[in-house]
């Protein structure tokens, strides 16, 4: 689907939030599950406020009710790339509060089956 926004820095954003979250997701399966949920989180959270707002889903008003303009939510996506080390801290904040939750519910699964539920934990606790 072809990405039309008022936004000038979405797409960068996206790259950028993806390349982070890839490397922690480089070799996923045989990798920690640390490295599986903090990847995972990233891309939910990217999608939830990047992709999904950016892409034609009706949604065309939830930028500028939720931020007051594109200029806002632009500024808003260029902080949070400068905030990398503050988000990528969250998210390990959240993996260590629920750690044993979450090798609970991924049971004898391989760390890539983290992605089914990375995003409930990035919704009860945000991560920005």
């Amino acid at each position: 689907m072809e990405t039309q926004t008022k936004s000038l820095f979405a797409k960068a954003h996206e790259a950028f939030w993806e390349k982070v979250a890839y490397k922690y997701l480089k070799n996923v399966e045989n990798g920690t599950i640390k490295d599986a949920f903090i990847g995972y989180v990233i891309l939910d959270w990217v999608n939830d406020v990047n992709t999904e707002l950016t892409e034609l889903h009706g949604l065309e008003n939830v930028i500028p009710d939720n931020w007051g303009s594109y200029e806002n939510y632009d500024q808003w996506l260029l902080q949070s790339i400068i905030d990398k080390k503050k988000i990528i801290k969250r998210i390990k904040k959240i993996y260590k509060n629920n750690k044993a939750e979450i090798i609970e519910e991924l049971g004898q699964n391989d760390p890539s089956y983290v992605n089914d539920i990375s995003a409930d934990f990035y919704y009860s606790n945000g991560i920005y």
